[in-house]
C-alpha cells in the first residue's frame, strides 16, 4: 500500500469543518476502503500531513482530533477546470441571497478555491466573466438572521442522518421551552432556514425556523417519518400560503410592458392574453394564494382584478381602506 495514497484518502475523509478523530479515520479506511492500518500509522501519516504544510489543525487531546484549518481551501478541486471555477464563482453570487449565512459558510472552502483558480487562469475569456456578470434581486433586501454553528451543524447531521436531537426553541415573543425533536425535513425560503418537524409524540408536523434554536443536542434516537407523510405536500400546503382551492383569475392590465413580461414568463399553463380597448385581459388558472395577492398587489394601479367576484370583493374592500388611510384627517372616503 502506498503511503502517498493512504494519506490522500485520509485528507477525503476530514468533514468540511468538523473535527475526526484518528480512531474514526482508522476505522473508515478499513470499512470503506478495505485498509486496514494501525492506529499509530495513521498517527504518522497525520503528522507529515501537517509537516508538509497541509493546512490541518490537531486538537491535541487523546486520541487527537483533527480538522482542516479555517483558511484551507476545499479539499480535492483546486486543479478545478476553469468552467467548474466560473460556475462556483457565479453560484457564490447567486447563493448569498437565498441560503443564510451559516449553510455559505460551509461552502466558503469551495468559493474560495474557485475564485482563486479563475485568477489564476490564463483563458482571458473565463477570467473576465465574474467581472461582467451580476445576480439582482427585486426583492427588499433583508439582513438575515444568523445560525450558529453548532446549532446548524447538529440539526443538519440530524436531518441527513435521520436521528432526533434535543433542542430549545424560541418562539417569537412567546416562551422558551425545550424539544424532542424529530426532523422530517428542510426549506430555504429566501434566507430562512425551516425544519419540517414533529415534536416529543406528537405527529403532527410544525415548522421550526433554525434561527429560534437556543441549543441543540444529538441524540441516538431514530428518525419516525408520520403515516402519509410528503415533504413536497407539506411544503406546498405550509409554505406557498395556500388559501383554497386554484381559481380562475381574470386580471385587466393597462400597461403593455406587464404583458408582455407576462408573456414571456408564464404564471399559469393555461394563460390567455387579450387586448380590450387599450388594455389587456389576463385568464388563468392560478393557486389561490396569499402570494398571488402580493402578486397582484405589485402592479398598483396597473391592474384591475376582475374575477372570481370573491376576489375582486377583496380588493375592492382593500382600495377603500387605502383610500381612507390615506384620505386628509375628518374625510372618509365612501
Amino acid at each position: 500500500m502506498s503511503a502517498i495514497y493512504r494519506q490522500w484518502l485520509i485528507l477525503k475523509l476530514f468533514p468540511p469543518k468538523a473535527i475526526i478523530s484518528t480512531t474514526t479515520l482508522r476505522d473508515r479506511l478499513a470499512t470503506e476502503f478495505g485498509i486496514e492500518v494501525s492506529l499509530r500509522t495513521i498517527q504518522r501519516d497525520l503528522l507529515s500531513l501537517d509537516a508538509n504544510e497541509f493546512p490541518l489543525h490537531c486538537d491535541g487531546n487523546n486520541p487527537a482530533g483533527w480538522r482542516w484549518r479555517k483558511d484551507a481551501p476545499a479539499f480535492g478541486i483546486a486543479n478545478m477546470d476553469p468552467v467548474t471555477a466560473l460556475t462556483f464563482t457565479l453560484a457564490q453570487k447567486h447563493l448569498e441571497r437565498m441560503f443564510p449565512r451559516g449553510a455559505m459558510e460551509v461552502l466558503e472552502p469551495y468559493f474560495k478555491a474557485a475564485n482563486e483558480r479563475m485568477r489564476q487562469t490564463t483563458e482571458s475569456s473565463l477570467s473576465h466573466w465574474p467581472d461582467k456578470v451580476r445576480v439582482v434581486s427585486r426583492n427588499l433586501p433583508m439582513k438575515y438572521p444568523e445560525i450558529g454553528e453548532n446549532i446548524r451543524d447538529t440539526v443538519y447531521t440530524a436531518v441527513l442522518e435521520e436521528r432526533r436531537f434535543n433542542a430549545t426553541y424560541r418562539t417569537l415573543g412567546g416562551p422558551v421551552r425545550d424539544y424532542d425533536v424529530n426532523p422530517l425535513g428542510m426549506a430555504f425560503v429566501e434566507g430562512l432556514t425551516y425544519l419540517i418537524a414533529t415534536l416529543n409524540k406528537h405527529e403532527d408536523p410544525i415548522l421550526l425556523l433554525l434561527h429560534r434554536i437556543v441549543e441543540a443536542k444529538s441524540s441516538d434516537v431514530p428518525v419516525t417519518i408520520p403515516e402519509g407523510f410528503n415533504l413536497d405536500e407539506y411544503i406546498n400546503e405550509e409554505l406557498k400560503f395556500p388559501i383554497g382551492d386554484d381559481i380562475k383569475l381574470k386580471a385587466l392590465f393597462s400597461d403593455k410592458a406587464d404583458v408582455e413580461r407576462l408573456r414571456e414568463t408564464p404564471i399559469s399553463d393555461d394563460q390567455k392574453i387579450t387586448e380590450r380597448d387599450g388594455a389587456w385581459l389576463f385568464q388563468g388558472t392560478v393557486g389561490n394564494s396569499y402570494q398571488l395577492r402580493w402578486w397582484l398587489r405589485g402592479y398598483g394601479e396597473r391592474v384591475k382584478v376582475k374575477g372570481p367576484k370573491s376576489l375582486r370583493q377583496e380588493f375592492l374592500e382593500m382600495a377603500q381602506k387605502l383610500a381612507n388611510l390615506y384620505a386628509p384627517v375628518g374625510i372618509k372616503t365612501s
